[in-house]
């Protein structure tokens, strides 16, 4: 998706940095659903009194992945932090929740002001009381979609890993410029890549990552849940809430794994060819067809009868699998 922001502009007002992303507030009769390719860089909002380091880091590796996986957007990043008292002043807090309801809603003021009250004012809530957080929120209402990464109190996140936390993140902007996933390849694409491109750069160590990720997936109660289970988390919300506990290891841990059983059973057993032609794919024929052509796959039940396998394997066959996989 070529698509640029329509009009952008810059300014320094007391301790926040606003990059207005969009003026478009209307909605659109026929809504694109994807991300584009821009020359547009992403617009950084952010509270200035908030230690930058965070913010340097974030930008790295979000700028790392848009180099491998292209510039996709029109893209607000949101950095929002209180490692003391930084969001104390409400003045501060006013001009953050100002700019990301203007930037979200533009010229549309019975928007921004139901957004003032109540979604902006979250993010600085959350922000004083703690909360360490980093997601993807897509905005499909605007003439032209936004794609939101949303940072709060990142230096709650361990180092390094708050390197991966960007990449994970703008992974998903990637993904937005194409037909959806299932929950576990959306999420195990993501981390896949962070532990992959994060390792490239020296900032952590994949087959660790990795390793980590096998014994989570693999501690789940024997029996309870699997893959298959994580396809749709909207489902398991509604009808098996009892399974959300599991989340992380299944969509996120094994996700990561499915994602690297795929690249190791395509053709060429690379990385940059996974980005490059798997994603085209999903729009031909859904998702399924996708995973099972890509991997050489009779049908789903022979992928997850395989990874189901893989689980089951020597820490050293798995192991040797990943260094297998190519570039």
């Amino acid at each position: 998706m070529i698509s640029v922001v329509q009009k952008t502009s810059a300014r320094v007002c007391g301790l926040v940095l606003f990059l207005f992303c969009s003026q478009s507030g209307s909605v659109a009769e026929d809504v694109s659903q994807r991300m584009v390719l821009t020359e547009a860089e992403p617009k950084y909002v952010r509270n200035l009194n908030y230690p930058e380091k965070w913010y340097r880091v974030l930008k790295k590796g979000i700028d790392t992945t848009r180099d491998y996986l292209g510039n996709y957007g029109p893209l607000c990043v949101y950095i929002i932090g209180q490692e003391e008292d930084e969001l104390k002043s409400d003045e501060i807090a006013e001009k953050i929740i100002d700019a990301y309801c203007r930037n979200r809603h533009g010229k549309a003021r019975d928007r921004v002001q139901d957004c003032l009250e109540r979604k902006g004012g979250s993010l600085v809530e959350r922000a004083r009381d703690g909360s360490t957080e980093a997601y993807l929120s897509y905005v499909d209402f605007l003439d032209k979609p936004l794609a939101e990464l949303v940072f709060i109190n990142p230096h709650g996140f361990p180092m390094p890993y708050l390197h991966t936390r960007g990449i994970h993140e703008y992974a998903h902007v990637f993904q937005r410029a194409h037909d959806r996933t299932p929950t576990w390849l959306t999420e195990g694409g993501a981390e896949f890549l962070a532990f992959y491109l994060g390792d490239k750069h020296d900032w952590i160590d994949f087959e660790k990552s990795m390793k980590k990720s096998m014994r989570m997936a693999n501690s789940v109660e024997n029996g309870e849940a699997t893959l298959v289970d994580f396809e749709d988390v909207g489902k398991i919300e509604k009808e098996r809430p009892h399974l959300k506990k599991y989340y992380r290891h299944l969509a996120y841990d094994a996700g990561a794994w499915a994602v690297a059983l795929l690249i190791h059973r395509s053709e060429g057993r690379s990385v940059k060819q996974f980005t490059k032609r798997f994603y085209p794919m999903l729009g031909e024929k859904g998702w399924r067809a996708a995973v099972c052509r890509y991997g050489g796959y009779e049908d789903m039940n022979a992928f997850y009868s395989a990874f189901a396998e893989l689980l089951e394997k020597p820490a050293e066959e798995q192991m040797k699998m990943l260094r297998a996989i190519r570039p």
